[in-house]
Order: C-alpha cells, then structure tokens, then sequence
C-alpha cells in the first residue's frame, strides 16, 4: 500500500477550508498528503497547484460526476463547501460507496455542516433555555428532518450506517476573525466571516447599525483559527487511534468557545463604525419589516441570524483533546481592524 492519504477537499478558497488547507501545508505529515482540491476559479486554481502543490479540477458543486470520481479515489474527502447541497452530498457519498465496494477500503468523510441547525423562532425577542450538547445525541435528533442543515446532515449519518465510510460532522457556531497566513495573503482564500460583512454593508446603506427585536437571543462562537484546530486534531485522531473518535450517528463535533447576543455584538460594531465616521449614530436602530429581505437578501436568514443557536462543544474536548484558546474578549478585540479591512474593501468596489 502507499505511504500517500490521498485527500479530495472541498471549499478550498473559503473562509473555513482555506484555514484548514494550509494547516496541512505546515502538518508534520505533510510529505504524505496528497491533496487534490475541486475549485470554480482558474486563476485560483492554478496559484493553488503552482504556488502550493494542491492538485486541482476546475468545477464546482453542480459537477456531480466530478465530485463522485474525486470521492472515489480519494481516502479522506474533507468537505467545506455548501453544506445544504443535497445534490452533491449525494454524489460524494456515492463515490465514497464505489470505492469501498471495488477496493474494501473504508473512507472517511469530514463533513461541514452548522449549529444553524440548533436555531429557533426568537428572531432577537428572547434567550432560549436550550443548549444542545453533542454529547446529547437523543436531543440532535430529535431536531425536525427539515431543520437547517439537517437533510444533508442525514444523509451523511445514514451512509455511515450502511457500513461503507467513517463520517464525522463538524458544527461550528458563529465563526470570527480574520483569516490569516499564505492561502489568504495571495488571495485564494476569503479571509472574512459570512455574517459581519452583512451587518456592516447594511449600516453603510442605512447609516446605522441595525437589530431585529430585542437583540437578546444568543450564537455560540468560536474563532477561525480554533475552528481550524479542531479539523486537523480531527484528522490527526483518525489517523493514529481512530477507535478514539466518534462516527456516525455519535460523530457530531460542535465548535464553539463561547457565546454573545446579536444585540451585544452589534452595539460593538456600531461604535467602531460611527468612531470612524462611516454611519450618523452610535446607537443601534431596530429593521424595519422591509429592510429583512433588502440588507440580508431573504427574510429568513435575517431572522435565523437574529435567533438562538445555543450549544456546548463536549465531544472535541473528550476525544481529540481540543483546547481552544480565543474567547469572547477576542471576539471583540479584533473587531475594529477587521472592520477597518472590509471598509477599505466595501470603498474600492464603490470606486472601481
């Protein structure tokens, strides 16, 4: 057998992969890696394979036989693209099944999904009592079929119940920071969160920062960095006593090393913001019902944003040893340079 783990990755340019992607570039293992990355952009895909010996295949999520013959071939497939993409869960996992039936290996799928599974109707009006623990997977499961990320996260867990891959699902809270190292510093990856760029093109339009109800319900949060630590504590786990590590309908692994209000985060947001002259108040000022599906593109994601994910990462601590290290304090301390970068961003793309 060869010494390679070959591995197919998915999400390569993002916020999350490309945190993980590089930390494989540093891995004291990185001589056996052999990874090939699935990447839409062909600039990006080139800098990736000249600069930094990934192989890559030009396509996206939509390229189902693609992504199965990448799975096929691959022992580990790591994915952190879409994880609501149905579609392409399937043909991962169909890859994944074709080859443990011709060659007998058994793959192992590190999949992304989110403690957006974990939201409730709150839309900022209350703090829930519930906090889910992947310790407790009675409670996971008894979370509706047609919750956030459940349907692919079914599947994924179904599959490992045939028999004919290891799957393990990564659940991260709201995840901060800005991005760092080689992968973001030649521009493959995005360096940036999905949410506060949303929060703070919102404010530049309206001149203020917005909240939705009360502003009281709560996210788990964890930093990028911790993020990507528990992947790679994760894979090194599987690799040296996989017995260790849970799979499967017990495979959950929330990140999150903390916990704030959208209200409490915004109000920090709006302070920078107003201190560096870019909108007219200091104060947060309630959407109105209107301006939902204008600043955040749909009604319902503003009221997700707004709502309770609570939960507790139990299962990384026990088994992998995971010991993150950034704490709300982080959070907010890094807000201000980060907000400093979108800002020059958010004025270039006016200005160009």
């Amino acid at each position: 057998m060869s010494d390679k783990l070959i591995i197919f990755f998915t999400g390569a340019t993002g916020y999350i992969g490309g945190s993980i992607l590089q930390r494989l570039f540093e891995h004291p293992n990185k001589e056996r890696f052999d990874i090939t990355a699935l990447v839409r952009n062909a600039e990006k895909a080139e800098l990736l394979s000249t600069k930094f010996g990934v192989k890559t295949v030009l396509g996206s999520l939509q390229d189902l036989d693609k992504l199965t013959s990448l799975s096929e071939g691959a022992h580990i497939v790591i994915q952190t693209a879409d994880c609501d993409d149905v579609e392409a869960t399937k043909a991962i996992l169909k890859g994944l099944k074709q080859r443990h039936e011709k060659t007998g290996d058994l793959p192992l799928l590190i999949h992304t999904s989110g403690a957006g599974e974990f939201l409730d109707q709150a839309s900022g009006e209350y703090v829930s009592e519930t906090v889910y623990s992947d310790l407790n997977i009675e409670q996971i499961e008894a979370l509706p079929p047609t919750a956030l990320h459940r349907p692919v996260d079914l599947l994924v867990v179904a599959a490992d119940a045939e028999g004919y891959v290891r799957s393990h699902l990564v659940v991260p809270g709201l995840v901060y920071g800005l991005a760092s190292g080689p992968l973001f510093d030649a521009g493959i990856a995005n360096p940036h969160t999905i949410v506060t760029p949303l929060f703070v093109r919102a404010a530049l339009q309206r001149g203020s920062v917005g909240v939705l109800g009360k502003g009281v319900s709560r996210w788990g949060n964890v930093h990028i960095d911790d993020t990507a630590d528990l992947y790679i504590k994760l894979l090194d786990t599987l690799l040296s006593n996989p017995d260790q590590v849970s799979h499967g309908r017990e495979g959950y692994f929330i990140a999150v090393n903390g916990e704030t209000s959208t209200g409490e985060f915004l109000q920090v947001v709006a302070k920078i913001l107003f201190e560096l002259g870019r909108i007219k108040t200091a104060e947060v000022v309630p959407y109105t019902q209107d301006e939902l599906a204008k600043y955040f593109g749909f009604e319902w994601l503003a009221r997700a944003i707004f709502s309770n994910s609570r939960c507790k990462a139990e299962r990384a601590r026990r088994e992998l040893g995971w010991s993150p290290k950034y704490t709300n304090k982080d959070l907010f301390e890094g807000l201000k340079p980060e907000l400093e970068i979108l800002l020059t961003k958010e004025d270039a793309k006016k200005n160009a």
